[in-house]
């Protein structure tokens, strides 16, 4: 498929702005292609009508077709017809699990990198049917949750729902804090969680050094309010869990393989005389064909039926938001609390986050916990009633207002503001000098 056909076909969909990620070319182009048919197909999801035929990044923004957006929660809606999503998480264990076996031996074997790297990406890919299935799953959940809870609440169904849809099981990052908390030696730790601190790919992993800091700050999570589930609610509160847990576990999973597979992507990189930093920004497919190719920070990525074009030019004019001084979101836990507000978009830093400031992210990640113990409330730009900036105020009490689009758009780092979480409003109180 020529480059003008993939580009048509993306531009006869109707784009709307989704998120920000700051992903290099390399994990775009590993990964992304992993939403077509093919690979819901390949992971056991085959039959319910799931898979994106077109996808569409600009860096930092990924874009959502609202056609196939809805396609795909039509064949959500189908798939809970005879199953729980439950079945989703054990899938994703099937997969996470096979993957790991088949990584190590990819490492041990002697096959050329070129052919190392295309088993690789294909593994990646068997991750992202999971990655972007969350979108369709807030969106029902979203919509059905008020209606059905409503009927079993006197007070207020939004902190109803926060309380009933905290997991019982725990992630990756609690289960790493519990370790910390009980006394296992941090290098111990370090070697069984030290791949958690990226989120991109690239970024380097936790030092001994910065777990044993980190151990320092960390503090018993107070046990969560028993909450009292009417007998007609228990069924639906157990899929909100599950879907609460699905959702970091789904991420937890991806970047741990990417951890095990660092090695295989160091040499790689070393195959072609560039360094493992410098990876981020080369195409993968580019490299397995035997023809290296770099792009820029500012790349624009199109997906259309099974095939894709990077290039440094953008493909359909940038949709910004409108950026407005009212901050407008939901609220995730009620409150209200003033701040210096600290903009956080990486790991890297939680650093600047001191005690009562207010953090403000696009979205929050396990690694910024450090940061959220400290912080008074928490604004993101994204979120949904079981995104992660969700579930840890709701743990923490602390006050929370999540979608609010622009939040990071519109505050600066040492505003001081006031988190609204009552009226889901955030007020600029006085700019920073």
């Amino acid at each position: 498929m020529t480059e003008k056909k993939i580009i048509a076909g993306v531009k006869k969909l109707t784009w709307k702005h989704w998120i920000d990620r700051p992903y290099g070319v390399f994990i775009v182009s590993v990964g992304f292609p992993g939403i077509s048919k093919k690979y819901f197909n390949k992971v056991g999801l085959s039959g319910y009508g799931f898979g994106y035929n077109a996808d569409l990044y600009q860096y930092p923004n990924l874009y959502q077709s609202i056609e196939l957006s809805k396609k795909n929660l039509e064949a959500f809606k189908k798939y809970l017809k005879s199953h729980k999503i439950k079945n989703l998480t054990i899938l994703l264990d099937k997969v996470h699990h096979r993957n790991k076996k088949k990584i190590t031996l990819l490492i041990k074997s002697k096959k050329p990198y070129r052919d190392k790297l295309a088993v690789f990406r294909e593994l990646v890919r068997l991750y992202f049917p999971f990655l972007w299935l969350v979108a369709p799953f807030e969106e029902y959940f979203q919509k059905i949750t008020p209606e059905i809870v409503t009927p079993y609440v006197r007070g207020d169904p939004q902190e109803f729902i926060g309380k009933i849809s905290l997991s019982k099981k725990k992630n990756i990052y609690a289960l790493m804090q519990k370790e910390l908390l009980s006394g296992v030696p941090v290098e111990k730790v370090h070697k069984k969680y030290s791949w958690l601190r990226p989120r991109d790919g690239f970024t380097d992993f936790y030092t001994i050094q910065e777990l044993a800091e980190m151990k320092k700050h960390l503090k018993k999570t107070k046990k969560a309010e028993r909450v009292i589930i009417p007998k007609g609610l228990k069924e639906f509160a157990s899929e909100l869990q599950e879907l609460t847990f699905l959702r970091t576990d789904r991420t937890d999973k991806f970047y741990e393989f990417l951890g095990w597979g660092r090695s295989l992507l160091i040499r790689v990189a070393e195959s072609i005389g560039i360094t493992f930093k410098e990876l981020e920004d080369y195409d993968a497919g580019s490299i397995i064909s035997g023809n290296p190719k770099r792009f820029n920070k500012g790349f624009s990525y199109a997906f259309f039926n099974g095939e894709y074009i990077i290039q440094d030019e953008v493909i359909i004019p940038d949709l910004f938001l409108k950026v407005e001084e009212k901050i407008k979101g939901k609220i995730a836990y009620s409150g209200i609390s003033k701040g210096i507000a600290k903009i956080v978009r990486h790991p890297s830093e939680i650093g600047k986050v001191n005690a009562g400031d207010i953090l403000v992210a696009q979205m929050t990640l396990p690694s910024f916990i450090p940061a959220m113990q400290k912080a008074s409330a928490f604004v993101t730009d994204e979120g949904g009633i079981t995104c992660h900036a969700a579930i840890i105020a709701r743990e923490m009490g602390k006050p929370c207002i999540i979608a609010t689009r622009t939040a990071t758009k519109t505050i600066k780092d040492g505003d001081l503001v006031e988190v609204d979480a009552e009226k889901g409003i955030v007020r600029i109180i006085k700019k920073a000098e």
